[in-house]
């Protein structure tokens, strides 16, 4: 073959084959990143369920505490330094989220310290850094599709929106209810209050069962969640509500009896949580 036909061939073919590994290795990297965002988001929603359980849990102790209930001070010390983990590891994070993140921890190092002995300020001070962590869950949950297009995690925003908006209603009820068991009364605001509460739970909550049960039906192979054992826990609290809470002025059930049923309905539903975290586990895994 003729060398003055054969060089452009040669050159053509080269450039090609560059050309190809330029993309194949443009491609891995974006694949690389694109795989590391994914694994730092699951990274993120995990600790901020964690976060988001320790304050509904330090905010329940805390009211029982200054509504007069002593025997919940160790708990809510041991909740106390859970939660003191949990930030520092916030504090090692490096994402997209550091102004909310930076914002959370701020709010939590002065929250911590519990100067207030007004219950109700209290509350307020939880309610909002467990909102705003809510918030940012809801952010990080929706800045990448963690499903990677998968029909059988299709149900992870209910779980980001109806299942801890529901388990955030119930840890409102388990603290004021807890507040009142250890007060031994309660005011008609406070049962005004806690029906709100027993009511949106209600129907959060049933609206995330109806919608999990729906996709089970559909998608067998994402089995696991467990809905009848975690619905009827749920159904049970609420129904300790009704009994024991919003027909009594003088509740009878102890404070620490009142917290620890709450909490099994707040465990139920934050496990679902933990569930669509443990089947995202093979999404970081591949590749």
């Amino acid at each position: 073959m003729n060398l003055s036909h054969t060089l452009p061939l040669l050159l053509a073919t080269v450039v090609l084959v560059t050309a190809t590994l330029l993309f194949y290795g443009l491609h891995r990297r974006l694949q690389r990143q694109k795989r590391r965002h994914l694994q730092l988001n699951i990274h993120q929603l995990a600790l901020l369920r964690a976060l988001i359980s320790g304050f509904q849990r330090h905010r329940g102790l805390s009211n029982g505490v200054l509504c007069g209930d002593a025997s919940l001070g160790q708990d809510l010390a041991t909740t106390r330094q859970e939660l003191d983990q949990h930030i520092r590891t916030a504090q090692a994070l490096d994402c997209t989220h550091r102004d909310a993140w930076n914002s959370l921890i701020d709010h939590w190092s002065r929250m911590r310290e519990m100067r207030t002995s007004d219950p109700a300020n209290n509350l307020a001070q939880h309610h909002l850094i467990i909102r705003n962590s809510i918030f940012l869950m809801e952010d990080v949950a929706e800045e990448i599709d963690l499903s990677e297009g998968r029909p059988e995690l299709a149900y992870l925003p209910c779980i980001w929106r109806e299942v801890v908006q529901a388990a955030e209603w119930a840890g409102q009820a388990r603290a004021l209810g807890t507040g009142i068991a250890a007060a031994g009364q309660s005011s008609a605001e406070q049962r005004v209050r806690m029906r709100f509460l027993y009511q949106k739970i209600e129907l959060l909550a049933g609206a995330a069962f109806a919608t999990l049960r729906r996709h089970a039906s559909d998608h067998p192979q994402a089995s696991g969640l467990r809905l009848p054992q975690r619905e009827q826990v749920v159904a049970d609290f609420l129904c300790c509500i009704r009994q024991e809470l919003l027909g009594e002025e003088r509740p009878l059930i102890a404070a620490k009896a009142y917290f620890q049923r709450a909490s099994q309905a707040i465990d139920e539903l934050l496990a679902l949580v933990d569930a669509a975290l443990a089947q995202l586990q093979p999404a970081r895994e591949r590749g």
